[in-house]
């Protein structure tokens, strides 16, 4: 079987791996598509399972970059199912969808915003996709980084949130903490979907305790752009936009793109352009919003 052939780039085009730090202590890695010094940056995080690595991820940040961005894609410690992250000193942790804990979340993209910045980035645009646009949330609605200008939320999972996870199975995974066993596996979660029906007890209450997602959603004061495929009806759709745009008044935009699935497969260059596009009248124009504004009551 022959290997895949890497797309031919512009001469121009600069990808390079990174890595970075954690402030406690995880080793993330990741590629930096353009050059370090940029004024406007997009920080890019991956969903549930996923990996910055994958095609789909791939193709979007190298759109991105034609279209004149400079892209930090970092890893988050939710990478795979089952990870055994490095730690700058120590002995190796478990990570992985599995195994991750939202709450962590933050400290992710916090360690790639810095590598954003030591590249004289003055302006974040923070892009998350599906759980990574969860993980973008969080972190903008709970830290008002002054750096961050705008966030991307792509294929942010809503649809069928609001469901309360069984109180069976939240009472399985708070024994099995209180017992000292966190990373205990707590499957008959329903349909097996990208976690295989399961999740570390750690990890199931870390979810749970998100709480709900419209006020966080509120919280956050930044021009937000959101995007949903037409074939990913169980994750989010129009209704979905309609409804960021009723929680988020006068700084939000949504786009659907025709024929895109979940990981929009075929359609990488059409998110890339509305990403650009939506940086270039939004992010960049006069009216942005700061880090100092305050949300809407």
């Amino acid at each position: 079987m022959p290997y895949a052939r890497k797309p031919r780039l512009p001469p121009h085009s600069v990808e390079e791996l990174v890595h970075t730090y954690t402030e406690d202590g995880i080793l993330l890695e990741g590629v930096r598509y353009g050059p370090a010094s940029a004024d406007i940056t997009i920080v890019y995080t991956h969903g549930v399972t996923s990996t910055v690595f994958r095609q789909t991820h791939v193709r979007v940040g190298r759109a991105l970059e034609l279209s004149g961005y400079t892209i930090v894609a970092g890893n988050n410690r939710g990478a795979g199912v089952a990870t055994a992250l490095l730690q700058r000193s120590g002995p190796r942790v478990l990570g992985g969808s599995w195994f991750e804990r939202l709450e962590d979340a933050t400290k992710d993209i916090a360690a790639w915003i810095e590598v954003a910045a030591s590249g004289s980035a003055s302006r974040i645009v923070l892009l998350g996709h599906s759980l990574g646009a969860i993980k973008a949330m969080l972190y903008a609605s709970e830290i008002h980084d002054p750096r961050l200008a705008g966030v991307v939320l792509a294929s942010l999972p809503l649809r069928g949130a609001s469901r309360p996870l069984d109180p069976g199975l939240l009472a399985r995974a708070k024994r099995a903490v209180d017992e000292g066993r966190p990373e205990e596996l707590i499957d008959d979660l329903g349909a097996p979907g990208l976690t295989f029906g399961r999740l570390s007890a750690a990890s199931l209450l870390s979810r749970a305790a998100i709480g709900e997602r419209a006020q966080r959603l509120r919280n956050i004061p930044y021009p937000v752009l959101g995007i949903y495929g037409t074939e990913e009806v169980d994750v989010g759709g129009q209704a979905e936009l309609d409804q960021l745009a009723t929680l988020l008044p006068g700084r939000f935009n949504g786009a659907m793109i025709a024929g895109a699935d979940h990981m929009y497969a075929g359609h990488e260059a059409e998110a890339a352009e509305l990403i650009a596009g939506w940086i270039g009248s939004q992010v960049t124009s006069s009216g942005m919003l700061s880090a100092e504004s305050s949300p809407p009551p």
